[in-house]
């Protein structure tokens, strides 16, 4: 099982409409999370996936139309439902299964800078990157298109029908950057305490390849001239003690969610997230 029961059969809906595109896109967000307990150098995960149903893909500001149809006719021939938020050219468009009872929705998202009508609007509600396909612009989401790996869903039990599909999530590096630096664009509480959980995850998923991401980290560094330094103060104040914002936060949504899973047979607690993240940190 990928993300859960009722939600798999949606993703592999997704995945399958986007497959002219999977070498364009990224799977970003919780569900990146989920893909990444599925890599070469993840570790054994002993408890279930905790985050959320809803799939983000980042697009670039631009890119060519494959297989003759554009993204947004792949949506509509699948009557998946298009959620508008807004008007214009300035909607945000979500896209919905059709099933109602399924709480789930499919996002686009896409690099702020660099996008029209950026200059002097760091609030830009969507942007056209391909005919009739509006994604959101997102600060510091370039970051996340550097050095992207990829993930093959086809060794998954419950999505061996679309086997050999391949798709791309963001280094763990990038994805751990991207989610320090993003916290100061007025995201809510809830979404600033599933990003804390999500660092401590990674922190956990990877935890015998730590060296392997040091050096992805490493490799950013081209990518990051004003921001490598803002990202190595903000993560470390965030995860400073047991008692900082980081576990405090991560805690929160393990216990909203019931306390699902121990570590080794016992309960979570903010000590155990605060060791963990600091070790997959120590050497960036």
């Amino acid at each position: 099982m990928l993300l859960g029961r009722d939600f798999d059969p949606f993703f592999a809906q997704v995945v399958g409409i986007l497959e002219p595109y999977l070498q364009e896109v990224l799977c970003i967000g919780g569900c990146a999370n989920a893909l990444y307990r599925f890599h070469a150098l993840a570790s054994p995960m002993p408890w279930a996936y905790l985050g959320t149903k809803d799939i983000d893909f980042a697009t670039p500001l631009r890119f060519p139309m494959k297989g003759g149809k554009p993204v947004a006719t792949l949506m509509k021939e699948a009557r998946l439902v298009e959620d508008l938020q807004g008007s214009g050219t300035d909607a945000v468009i979500k896209y919905k299964p059709l099933d109602p009872d399924l709480a789930a929705d499919l996002e686009f998202l896409c690099p702020l800078s660099g996008a029209k009508g950026q200059r002097g609007n760091s609030n830009l509600a969507a942007c056209e990157v391909q005919e009739g396909l509006h994604a959101q612009p997102l600060r510091y989401l370039d970051i996340l298109f550097c050095r992207p790996w990829t993930v093959s869903i086809g060794k998954i039990a419950e999505f061996r029908k679309p086997g050999g599909f391949r798709v791309r999530v963001p280094n763990p590096a990038a994805y751990v950057v991207q989610k320090v630096l993003i916290r100061d664009q007025r995201r809510s509480d809830p979404s600033k305490a599933k990003d804390c959980y999500y660092l401590y995850e990674i922190s956990v998923v990877f935890r015998d390849a730590l060296d392997h991401l040091a050096a992805e980290f490493a490799q950013l560094a081209p990518f990051l001239p004003s921001w490598k330094k803002r990202f190595q103060h903000e993560a470390r104040h965030l995860f400073q003690s047991r008692h900082a914002e980081g576990p405090t936060l991560a805690m929160q949504v393990y216990r909203d969610a019931g306390s699902p899973h121990s570590v080794g047979g016992r309960p979570l607690t903010p000590e155990m997230i605060y060791r963990s993240v600091n070790r997959l940190l120590e050497n960036w």
